[in-house]
């Protein structure tokens, strides 16, 4: 089922879930989301602009522009990048000023000029493979041109070239428009190769697979990556432990750190939350907690606010740059 809307979260007050399928028609096909659509069930799609009303889903109510999705977590983390100094290594936050070109035309795709760096946490697959590796062993101020490859997007697959049903893509759609779509996995981008009577042939290939990329980096700071804490009150079967791509039900009760006010409950509404685990549909802190938990077990997370709802907060129930408190059980794993 695909729909134009891009909400993929309940509404704050009716507890219900909507549907996360959607097409919605890209209007510059630039880096950010592209690195996300491009990445399966990496952390790219974890990045999305948190909500502006409070949701364990990620993503607000329309589709974030190509190039803010990895930004979003870029100016979550960027307060972290103040200081510091020394090597880039593993389990560290790095921030980059960084130039992306076609190597074999030497046409710029992206640069963080107009806005700002790009910052993510080396090792834990929220980049290029190629890149994550290229920034390694780099000091602060140091520049470098990594080399990306072709591959980075993938290469060229004919069998990803499908026919699709005209009514069920936006009005109007004409050949060349880019289309973000909900995969099984989080977005994909679909390049309308040719419009028919009652059907459209879409592209499902990254429109940048098979291109050979550059990108000139240089490393503007380094800091200790924020971790979550998982404290057990109730253990669980201590041998099935959820991995990416599972469906997952859970209860939860969260509150504010500093506070102690509770924000949200599925408890209080008597309805059990259900997502898919790593793929981006919740807060980071959830995504990498959640996956330290076996099945029945009860805990306690606490999250910092950069692997939250950072410096925007959500709406009026989470401020900015709070830190999160969540009393969460595992209940089923699907």
């Amino acid at each position: 089922v695909l729909s134009r809307g891009h909400k993929l979260g309940p509404s704050p007050h009716s507890g219900q879930q909507s549907s996360p399928a959607m097409v919605h028609q890209i209007r510059r096909p630039l880096l950010r989301v592209a690195l996300a659509a491009s990445c399966g069930g990496c952390a790219l799609l974890r990045l999305a602009s948190p909500p502006t009303s409070f949701s364990l889903f990620r993503g607000g109510a329309a589709a974030p522009p190509l190039l803010r999705m990895l930004r979003a977590r870029s100016s979550v983390a960027a307060a972290a990048g103040s200081g510091g100094g020394g090597v880039v290594e593993d389990g560290q936050v790095v921030s980059i000023d960084f130039e992306l070109k076609r190597s074999d035309t030497g046409e710029v795709m992206d640069k963080s000029d107009a806005n700002g760096p790009l910052t993510f946490t080396v090792g834990a697959m929220e980049v290029f493979p190629k890149l994550d590796a290229g920034v390694k062993g780099m000091s602060v101020g140091e520049e470098r041109a990594v080399d990306l490859g072709d591959d980075s997007f993938g290469q060229p697959d004919k069998e990803k070239v499908v026919e699709f049903p005209l009514d069920k893509l936006p009005e109007g759609v004409q050949q060349g428009v880019q289309l973000q779509m909900q995969g099984p996995q989080g977005p994909m981008i679909a390049t309308v190769a040719e419009v028919g009577e009652s059907t459209a042939i879409l592209d499902l290939n990254h429109p940048m697979a098979g291109i050979p990329l550059v990108m000139q980096v240089k490393v503007l700071s380094t800091e200790l990556a924020p971790t979550v804490e998982v404290d057990t009150t109730s253990p669980g079967d201590g041998a099935t432990y959820p991995k990416a791509g599972d469906k997952l039900t859970m209860h939860y009760t969260g509150t504010l750190a500093d506070t102690g006010a509770k924000f949200d409950s599925s408890r209080d509404r008597g309805q059990p939350f259900e997502f898919t685990i790593g793929v981006g549909q919740v807060i980071k802190g959830w995504d990498v907690g959640v996956m330290k938990m076996s099945l029945g077990e009860r805990a306690t997370l606490r999250i910092p606010s950069s692997m939250g709802y950072g410096e925007r907060g959500a709406g009026g129930a989470i401020p900015p740059n709070a830190d999160l408190v969540f009393d969460v059980e595992l209940l089923k794993i699907n």
